[in-house]
């Protein structure tokens, strides 16, 4: 009967035999074809989808705007079972909203094809201290934007009334050019501005 003996603790470990690499190998191989092959269910290849215009969920949501018609009549229980993932949506527009440093955010988004919920497919990839120090710069610079009232306005409370229908976006608000973000002066810029301040 042999034995095999455990190597000493700071002896090199020995290198694998060939067949247990092309065991690994295969294994691996196997994973990563099902992980990116096309998926079949019952026989039925799902195919990738491609990205569509905006101009699609614009159009969606404008045609439900009225939902009284009698032909939106099917989708009002889509709707009802759709209210159930809103506080997800919301979720993701809030994490996805454009910071103070952006004027514009251009995002990808996951809608139904009856427009009873969109969601924003997109999760930001920032490192902590990164948005940290970005968030620690903008506050000293939004209280001297606050300060000067350049882009800080006052909101008249309520912003709309209970009988305003809720306003269309391709109408009242896509020609609308954003405003400018809140921008970090450089050092120069801001010595200039304290002398003119100063006579």
């Amino acid at each position: 009967m042999s034995v095999r003996m455990a190597p000493p603790p700071g002896a090199p470990p020995s290198p694998p035999d060939e067949a247990a690499l092309e065991e690994k190998a295969r294994k691996w191989q196997q994973l990563q074809a099902k992980r990116y092959s096309e998926r079949r269910k019952f026989g039925y290849v799902e195919s990738q989808k491609e990205d569509l215009p905006p101009q699609h969920v614009r159009k969606i949501i404008a045609d439900h705007g009225d939902m009284s018609s009698k032909k939106f009549r099917h989708d009002k229980r889509v709707y009802l079972g759709a209210l159930k993932y809103m506080p997800h949506a919301v979720l993701k527009l809030l994490e996805n909203m454009p910071m103070p440093w952006e004027q514009v955010r251009q995002v990808k988004v996951l809608y139904h094809v009856t427009g009873a919920i969109t969601f924003v497919n997109e999760t930001p990839t920032v490192i902590e201290p990164v948005y940290m120090a970005q968030w620690g710069t903008m506050w000293i610079m939004m209280r001297r934007e606050k300060r000067d009232r350049r882009h800080f306005k006052r909101m008249r409370f309520p912003p709309f009334d209970d009988e305003e229908p809720p306003l269309d976006f391709a109408d009242n608000v896509m020609d609308v050019p954003p405003l400018e973000p809140v921008q970090v002066c450089s050092l120069t810029v801001q010595l200039t501005c304290f002398a003119v301040r100063l006579h």
